[in-house]
Order: C-alpha cells, then sequence, then structure tokens
C-alpha cells in the first residue's frame, strides 16, 4: 500500500514535469508579454487579490514603495490598472485592474488551460474521472484555504 507522504511526493514530482513539458510545446502567450517580471506579478497580484492598496503590492512584491509606484505608473499608462482613494482612509490609494487588465490577465492565464484541452482529449474517460475527483478535491482546498485566509485577515 502506498504511503499519503509517498502519493504527495510522487503527485510533486508530477506536476514540476507537467509544467516545463507545457512551457515547451506551448509557450506562445508568454513569449508575446511585453512587460517586466514586477509588472508581470503585480498583475498577478491584482488578478488574484483584487483591489489593495498600494504598500500592500509593494509589500507582496517585496520592493520599496518608490519602485512600486514605477511599476504601477507603467501599467496604469497601458491601461491596465488604475489607482483610486481608498473610501475607508482618503489618504490612502488602492489599485486595481483595469477591465482591460482583466481581460489581458484572463487571457493569458487562460491560454495555457485552452491548449491543456488537446493533452485532455487523450486520455480515457477512466482517467479523465479520476483527474476530476483529484482537480475537484484540490480545488475545493484551495478555496477553504483562502477563505480561511481572508477570515484571518479581516
Amino acid at each position: 500500500m502506498t504511503s499519503r507522504r509517498h502519493l504527495v511526493e510522487d503527485l510533486q514530482r508530477l506536476m514540476a514535469t507537467l509544467g516545463p513539458a507545457g512551457a515547451a510545446t506551448r509557450p506562445t502567450p508568454w513569449l508575446n508579454v511585453d512587460l517586466s517580471m514586477p509588472q508581470l506579478k503585480a498583475l498577478m497580484v491584482l488578478h488574484y487579490r483584487g483591489a489593495v492598496r498600494v504598500g500592500e503590492v509593494a509589500h507582496m512584491l517585496g520592493m520599496s514603495p518608490n519602485a512600486t509606484t514605477t511599476v504601477l505608473d507603467r501599467l496604469e499608462g497601458e491601461d491596465l490598472v488604475r489607482r483610486q482613494l481608498d473610501p475607508s482612509d482618503r489618504r490612502a490609494v488602492l489599485v486595481d485592474l483595469t477591465e482591460s487588465g482583466t481581460n489581458w490577465i484572463t487571457r493569458l492565464l487562460s491560454a495555457n488551460a485552452r491548449d491543456f484541452g488537446e493533452v485532455l482529449d487523450q486520455l480515457s474517460v477512466s482517467d479523465l474521472q479520476a483527474l476530476h475527483q483529484g482537480m475537484t478535491a484540490l480545488g475545493r482546498v484551495l478555496d477553504e484555504g483562502r477563505a480561511t485566509k481572508a477570515a484571518t485577515s479581516e
């Protein structure tokens, strides 16, 4: 019988091999990105966190507030983010994705999922069912973790 720890380690190894395999066959959406790494990271933070204070973006990126402002200036110039006063503290500024920014990051992130559909089509129905069950369980655990984190940060 396979131990829980062995299964986790095996899945981690599999995930590590899947990433490079997919990137090697379909890197085009990511190669067309004309943003610096800090700019891309800022968009990812805003995509997953929603509107946050500029200081929080700086903290999450591990950058100074001044460097973060420069990153956000470029993204704002590209109409990917917008700044607005924080209604709970008029001295603070919130930054959020614009509709254009949301569409841009969603297209980028979903490109891999669309391409992965071609691979999934090659699996048997029983393998697809097993994968679906596992991915559903993984999604549930991730959602619970996000809910717990959100509740503790409030």
